[in-house]
């Protein structure tokens, strides 16, 4: 099974194998715990990079779905949210182009498009995500695309971890706390001081500072769920209602 990452930066998937994120290594400890394989160590991570996603929405190739095709949550689209779906379906034909490529033998994938939701507003949030899904829907690549969108970033994630190993029945409702965009960013960097770089985070990942399955935001636990869904992992979700505006 491949698998295909796009982020945005260092701090959550990393740019390429050579220095992946913190979210690269969760993902890895996922994979790791259930079939005894470093996917890190392997040769089917793919980084695809958000130069890429805006070379493919800009192509000739990317034109608009017919209106038959939208469902996104109003018709007044905000332009973020419009964002967000142009660059899952982008992602998806990054993903289908390569995987085009392998032996039909070899075509088992699954693509984690990461995305800052900046908004502490759990609507906002839903929007974003769902929007990515529906590129996914669009794209056909629904049983394969997984949104991982940080609510209101993935600082959130790592703080909330880091709370509850040495308080573990209070967990910090940081994505809910925190106020996104520019100054919410510099509050929860902040937070984090010197840890907040790629390699103070990952350090922190292995040596389970940062333990993923402590981590209580309703963001992570929607990535967490869907990936596991994805990977065939199913059977360890929980339970869970469908929301109404959830796209399955």
């Amino acid at each position: 099974m491949y698998f295909f990452f796009s982020g945005e930066g260092k701090t959550d998937f990393g740019t390429n194998n050579d220095q992946p994120g913190p979210l690269a290594h969760v993902i890895n400890q996922i994979i790791a715990e259930h079939h005894q394989y470093s996917l890190l160590a392997s040769e089917r991570i793919i980084f695809v990079h958000r130069a890429e996603l805006e070379r493919i929405k800009n192509s000739v190739e990317f034109k608009p779905e017919s209106k038959r095709s939208i469902r996104l949550p109003s018709r007044n689209v905000p332009p973020e949210t419009r964002y967000h779906y142009d660059d899952a379906r982008a992602f998806s034909r990054a993903t289908k182009h390569t995987i085009d490529g392998k032996d039909k033998s070899d075509r088992e994938f699954v693509a984690v498009l990461f995305r800052d939701s900046n908004s502490p507003d759990e609507k906002e949030w839903n929007d974003k995500r769902n929007s990515m899904l529906w590129g996914f829907h669009v794209e056909r690549i629904e049983k394969h695309g997984v949104a991982a969108v940080a609510r209101p970033i993935s600082e959130a994630w790592w703080l909330s971890a880091l709370d509850r190993r040495t308080a573990p029945n209070q967990g910090t409702k940081y994505e809910e706390m925190r106020r996104g965009g520019i100054a919410g960013d510099h509050r929860l960097k902040k937070e984090l001081g010197d840890d907040a770089s790629r390699d103070a985070l990952v350090e922190m990942i292995h040596n389970k500072d940062i333990d993923y399955t402590l981590i209580d935001s309703a963001s992570f636990l929607a990535f967490l769920y869907d990936f596991r869904q994805a990977v065939g992992l199913g059977h360890l979700n929980p339970r869970r209602q469908r929301q109404d505006n959830e796209v399955i």
